[in-house]
């Protein structure tokens, strides 16, 4: 439960801080995030995370439930949030471009951070086989 709220957090920086920098920095002219192309990319990570926090709140809310059902749901978060913060992290790089590989920004704290959490625990295949396991379903 605590890496999937984690990855979530770390993702929503990513964004923030991408929005912030499309915002500020200048191209042709005019500032990116007048940009098509980096109004979708933004757009696309505010999208992919919202739900990933309601996800994340029933999650915690259902840690006074039965065992197996507060296990099959921090597995289902955290494999899902494992697949979303990975898109977020490549994304927000990506409005970023160059700079966001460089450490001045802090980008790369957090895609490390993403990166980690993915690990920890097992990827998103080892967490949905956990899932299914805890529902009574075959993991095969």
């Amino acid at each position: 439960m605590t890496h999937g709220a984690s990855t979530l957090g770390a993702a929503q920086s990513m964004l923030e801080q991408a929005v912030a920098y499309a915002g500020q920095q200048r191209q042709f002219g005019r500032v990116i995030a007048s940009f098509q192309a980096v109004k979708h990319a933004c757009a696309d990570m505010a999208a992919w995370l919202e739900p990933c926090r309601a996800f994340v709140w029933y999650a915690a809310h259902t840690q006074d439930r039965p065992e197996e059902e507060a296990g099959m749901l921090a597995a289902q978060v955290k494999a899902h949030l494992d697949e979303v913060g990975r898109d977020v992290a490549r994304t927000a790089t990506e409005v970023h471009g160059g700079m966001g590989f460089t450490e001045l920004l802090g980008l790369p704290f957090w895609f490390k951070r993403i990166m980690a959490n993915r690990q920890l625990l097992g990827g998103p295949e080892r967490c949905r086989a956990e899932a299914a396991l805890a529902q009574g379903l075959s993991a095969g």
